[in-house]
Order: C-alpha cells, then sequence, then structure tokens
C-alpha cells in the first residue's frame, strides 16, 4: 500500500476579518424595571415541582391503589434497585409514593437484619459492634425509615383525597 498525504489546503479567498463581517441586531422584548411592573397572575412551570406541588390531577397521573402497593413490594424486595425501577418504569402519584414508601421499610429491615443477625461473617460482626455502641445513631435510622413510610403513604393518600374531592365538587 501506498501512503498518499492529502491534497493541499489553500484558499483563493482570505478569511474576513471580524470588523468586515455585517452586524446583526436582535429586537429583545422589554424588560420589567421594578417588580410592580411584572405581573404576578402568569402562572409558573412547575413540571420539575409537580410531584409535590400540582392540585389537579387526573386519574392516570394519580395511579391506583394497587400500583401502590406493587412498588412498594418491588422496592421493599429490591431496595434501590427496585426503587430505580419503579421510578423509571412508573410516573404516577401513586407509584412514586409506594416507592418511597417501600425504600423507607427496606431501610428499617435492613437495619433489623444487622441488629439481630447471628452469622459470624466478619463484616457482619463488624456492623453489629458499630450498632451497639452508636444506639443513638440506630433508633434515628430506623426513625428516619418509619418517617419516610409515613411520608409516602400520606402523601399518597392526601392526592388521592384531594382528587376525589375535586371529582365529586364537579370541577
Amino acid at each position: 500500500m501506498s501512503e498518499k498525504s492529502p491534497p493541499p489546503y489553500t484558499l483563493d479567498i482570505p478569511p474576513p476579518d471580524y470588523q468586515d463581517l455585517p452586524s446583526k441586531k436582535v429586537e429583545l422584548p422589554p424588560y420589567p424595571e421594578s417588580e410592580s411592573e411584572t405581573s404576578h397572575a402568569e402562572p409558573r412551570d412547575l413540571r420539575f415541582h409537580a410531584f409535590f406541588i400540582r392540585r389537579h390531577l387526573t386519574s392516570q397521573e394519580l395511579g391506583t391503589d394497587s400500583v401502590f402497593i406493587l412498588c412498594f413490594f418491588v422496592c421493599f424486595l429490591f431496595n434501590w434497585i427496585g426503587y430505580l425501577l419503579c421510578f423509571c418504569l412508573f410516573n404516577s402519584v401513586a407509584a412514586r409514593c409506594g416507592a418511597i414508601s417501600g425504600v423507607g421499610l427496606s431501610l428499617v429491615k435492613l437495619l433489623i437484619i444487622l441488629k439481630r443477625c447471628t452469622f459470624d461473617n466478619s463484616q457482619i460482626m463488624k456492623a453489629r459492634e458499630y450498632i451497639e455502641l452508636h444506639e443513638v445513631q440506630y433508633m434515628v435510622m430506623m426513625s428516619l425509615g418509619l418517617l419516610v413510610v409515613f411520608f409516602g403513604v400520606l402523601r399518597y393518600n392526601s392526592a388521592k383525597s384531594a382528587f376525589l374531592n375535586r371529582n365529586n365538587q364537579g370541577y
């Protein structure tokens, strides 16, 4: 094989200078100078916070009790992998609240297993010694896990009751 060099690169016309380029002016809308000129009645785009803020849900966005229970058990059994799976596959409030509750109970489950385990594994023995020395941290983690469980359940129940109240009022 013979190696060929690329053809020479030459410009017949030199590139223009920055000063030679035509200036383009873009008309921008006027920006309000003070807060009194801004309209507070305009709704802001809250899609990022829609899971926690939105009040008017459709039945598809709310989900069902069976989806809540399914995601709860998937997250309870498969821990963080189940949480990621549920959060990626479902986008309803029921699924996300069920996933949050399942992760909280999974944390409680793991702490109880570490506390009550009788295996002779060196890592588990070190974890048990740490838990026995730091009982306050153990109780804080247990209470945080239970708090997350109750947060998910109460959040789903409040979204469901708001949805049912809105439908009963005929909006």
